[in-house]
């Protein structure tokens, strides 16, 4: 991998020297992250751009956030750490507004492009109004409406365009990896049966329920009572349906850690068999690329996908 980091002065230097790396994405966190430790003969002045390349790709375009230098008799060890550019759509606060009838490219247009973004989601909308409220950041103004639309959070590529990430219509097999270790994580604890759920004020009880029959067929019974007395209308069913999917991101979980740098996209669906277990249909969700004396690997965390079957009925 290869990682040039460009100074305020418009310097830009190829780091030959390092001794440690890591590269990490979330399809929970906005910003992808990268930290570095190498070595050099002369100081590099104030780094202010972070970029990583693996082969001709670049895989990281981000901002240092936090540099340290350290003097010792055979020159300087510095140690950066950046956020990917999504870092300037957090860290920007949006313009208290209210939106009627926005469309997701309507909302990039006036919190995203100001700061250098593009816009590559696709045709999301609604009839209804639409909020930012006081203290929302340009990536929440955003990324807030996209979730209740489509129940995925908006992604940044290294080239600054804002998109909406899918799952792959393919399915690849992890077995094409070196798997250096494999786990299966079974966590019962967060998934829900049942939402139960009122939309004003008025309402006497919690006449509205959403349940997930999943729930039944692996015996998980939990229900809750939400308000949604606050929410806008047409964000008040999106709002139980998504929780009650989100509830279920960590029921089965795999991890493993492969030899080398695994380039595979987000929410690529992978399988995995062998003599002892087979895991069908699970997604990536976060990879963790590390360098360091041990060597090069990329632990993968993949999400199996589940059809809650979701239903909605009224006392």
């Amino acid at each position: 991998m290869k990682v040039e980091v460009e100074a305020v002065d418009g310097s830009v230097t190829t780091l030959e020297k390092i001794t440690e790396l890591s590269f990490s994405q979330s399809s929970d966190a906005a910003c992808d992250s990268l930290y570095v430790y190498f070595k050099a003969e002369s100081e590099l002045g104030e780094i202010v751009a972070v970029r990583a390349y693996e082969g001709k790709k670049k895989i990281f375009n981000g901002l240092c956030d936090c540099q340290r230098t350290s003097i010792g008799k055979d020159g300087f060890e510095i140690y950066i750490y950046a956020r990917s550019s999504a870092s300037l759509l957090i860290d920007n606060q949006a313009e208290p507004y209210t939106y009627c009838a926005p469309s997701a490219k309507q909302l990039c247009l006036s919190c995203a492009q100001p700061l250098g973004f593009t816009c590559k989601l696709p045709n999301i909308y609604t009839g209804e109004k639409y909020q930012v409220a006081q203290g929302v950041s340009c990536y929440g103004a955003i990324n807030q409406f996209v979730y209740f639309c489509t129940g995925y959070n908006i992604t940044v590529t290294p080239d600054n365009e804002i998109c909406l990430p899918q799952l792959s219509e393919n399915c690849k097999s992890l077995n094409e990896y070196k798997i250096l270790s494999l786990k299966s994580i079974i966590n019962r604890s967060e998934p829900i049966t049942q939402i139960n759920f009122k939309k004003s004020l008025s309402s006497n009880g919690y006449g509205f329920h959403t349940k997930a029959q999943y729930a039944d067929t692996v015996k998980i019974n939990k229900s809750q009572y939400v308000n949604l007395a606050s929410f806008a209308d047409w964000q008040r069913d999106y709002t139980v349906l998504q929780k009650l999917k989100k509830s279920y991101d960590s029921y089965k979980l795999i991890e493993a850690v492969v030899s080398g740098f695994a380039n595979e996209s987000l929410f690529q669906r992978f399988s995995y068999s062998s003599q002892e277990a087979e895991y069908n249909d699970y997604a990536l969700v976060e990879k963790r690329y590390i360098c360091d004396s041990r060597g090069k690997r990329t632990r993968l965390t993949l999400r199996k996908i589940i059809d809650v079957k979701e239903n909605t009925y009224v006392d």
